[in-house]
């Protein structure tokens, strides 16, 4: 069963079925991100992560949609959708060139920051980063770690401020060359929420690199009929320190924990879309896939109402991390 664009913002679809769901949201598709299957022929703004996807031997495609009329347009060479309120566009960085990927990142948020500007969507509601070899030395520092300074130093540049500015976000490996990144941005800017269990990402100690990662754990966001929660990336992590390293069994129950304190926290400042026992869609990025059952139990058992589980194989940032969970929640 396929649902309009009023009544779902994010669906996962099989290649199967992806024509059918374009033709029932014809004109209201904000972007499209696939993850192990065929680039669909379509100008709609389109990304391919190449990163196994456990339970779906076709891949699977992410569609995000809208309730108002979408238009699509090409701004420095960068296919953008957009429409009253939001903007959603995809940036497949370059994989060759001299620069560390510090460099890389700087040019990327560079390149981002100044077309939202431009185009009157100054806000950054969520952001995705697929990273390859995520844990790389990169003359003496992770990968990750280059990434995390980079982006911290391109913030900076456009004026923004780290915690008023910063974007619910994820990070995670992929396996091809080329850093890939998806935005979503709007007019006005969301709520942040954060973890009382946790640290702010962008508060951790120089243990996790010259500079923390920029990003809020949870955006509130309300775009015309779409009220939602955006949930980053979430993992095994109290305070600033990753907990069970080993056992993927604990760290998913940790995970839990810090999704449940999340939408908790939102509810108890009455945010929009702060609702975990319905319309909530969960993506699961695993280190190991045989450990899918079991945590899909898990999953299943804590929120019952969620609507959707998708899972894919990838490096999480943290070596000792096995999986990593992200959400929206629906109001």
């Amino acid at each position: 069963m396929h649902t309009t664009a009023t009544q779902s913002w994010l669906q996962y679809i099989t290649p199967a079925a992806l024509q059918q769901t374009l033709d029932e949201n014809a004109g209201h598709v904000l972007g499209i991100v696939g993850f192990g299957a065929q680039p669909p022929r379509t100008d709609i703004p389109y990304i391919s992560i190449d990163m196994p996807t456990p339970g779906a031997p076709d891949g699977l495609f992410e569609v995000w949609t809208a309730a108002a009329a979408v238009t699509t347009e090409t701004h420095d060479g960068l296919q953008v959708a957009l429409n009253a309120d939001a903007l959603f566009v995809c940036i497949d960085a370059a994989a060759s060139g001299p620069e560390t990927f510090e460099q890389k990142s700087i040019d990327a948020y560079r390149r981002l920051f100044a077309m939202i500007d431009a185009l009157g969507y100054p806000y950054l509601l969520r952001i995705w980063h697929y990273l390859p070899d995520i844990h790389l030395d990169e003359q003496g520092l992770e990968r990750y770690k280059r990434f995390s300074l980079g982006r911290h130093e391109a913030f900076v540049a456009a004026g923004r401020n780290i915690r008023a500015d910063a974007p619910a976000a994820s990070a995670v490996g992929k396996r091809s060359a080329g850093m890939a990144m998806v935005a979503l941005a709007g007019r006005v800017p969301g709520t942040a929420v954060e973890n009382p269990r946790q640290v702010s990402a962008y508060s951790y100690p120089q243990r996790y690199g010259p500079r923390g990662p920029t990003f809020s754990r949870a955006l509130s966001v309300n775009l015309q009929c779409s009220r939602r929660l955006l949930i980053s990336g979430t993992a095994s992590i109290v305070g600033h320190q990753s907990l069970h390293p080993g056992d993927v069994a604990a760290q998913a129950d940790e995970t839990i924990r810090n999704l449940r304190a999340l939408i908790a926290e939102a509810q108890s400042r009455d945010l929009p879309g702060a609702a975990a026992d319905t319309g909530l869609l969960l993506k699961v990025y695993l280190r190991q896939t045989d450990s899918q059952p079991m945590v899909e139990a898990k999953l299943r058992a804590a929120f019952p109402g969620a609507t959707a589980i998708v899972w894919l194989q990838a490096d999480i940032c943290r070596e000792e991390l096995l999986l990593e969970i992200e959400a929206v929640c629906a109001a």
